[in-house]
């Protein structure tokens, strides 16, 4: 089975491997393939490092009063 993207509905369906060719002529098409990183892609974080950039975050707000 196919995940295509109806060309009409841009519903996603499931279709037969052998039937892919007659669904793109009647105007469905392949879905984009995500770029989302895998578990093992994805770069490991130093929780100390997290941290730090959370603490420098908060000390350079700044606070605007009216008067």
């Amino acid at each position: 089975m196919t995940r295509m993207i109806n060309g009409w509905t841009k519903t996603e369906m499931w279709v037969a491997d052998d039937r892919v060719e007659e669904y793109k002529a009647a105007g469905c098409y392949l879905p984009p393939v995500a770029e989302k990183p895998t578990a093992e892609e994805k770069p490991k974080v130093d929780v100390k490092e997290a941290k730090e950039t959370k603490k420098a975050t908060k000390t350079t707000k700044t606070t605007t009063k009216k008067k």
